[in-house]
């Protein structure tokens, strides 16, 4: 029996978010395929994920940010669907918590990719890859 291992799409990332699975995790696993899967990165980003509860939007939105970035850093085109409005928050999603100083700092350092969809991070959030 041969088993042939499928690298998990952005689309994939939010189902897994959806279905419980520990939202870090899914996302890490997405960072860990677009790292060790260089000729896969254009289709792992490739289709646009598929929201079914608003109350996962911002997850959504951290993906959007985080495939523009990547795609811009390795010199892919970012696929049409992250410029979507809908990948932008109305709220701020601070992802590290923190006082006012540490917010200060946060909105210094997210890359734009990430602030221009109201998800401040700063540039650890893509290290890994």
């Amino acid at each position: 029996m041969s088993l042939s291992y499928r690298p998990q799409t952005v689309r994939d990332t939010m189902r897994r978010i959806e279905a419980g699975v520990d939202p870090w995790i899914a996302y890490r696993d997405f960072l860990e395929d677009w790292t060790y899967i260089p000729d896969a990165r254009a289709q792992l980003a490739l289709d646009e994920p598929a929201v079914v509860d608003l109350s996962d939007l911002r997850w959504a939105a951290l993906l959007a940010a985080t495939v523009e970035a990547l795609s811009e850093r390795d010199g892919l085109p970012a696929p049409d669907w992250t410029a979507g409005e809908r990948y932008r928050l109305s709220e701020p999603w601070y992802v590290y918590r923190g006082g006012t100083r540490m917010r200060e700092w946060i909105r210094e350092s997210t890359p734009p990719a990430f602030a221009g969809r109201n998800v401040w991070s700063v540039d650890r959030l893509l290290r890994r890859t």
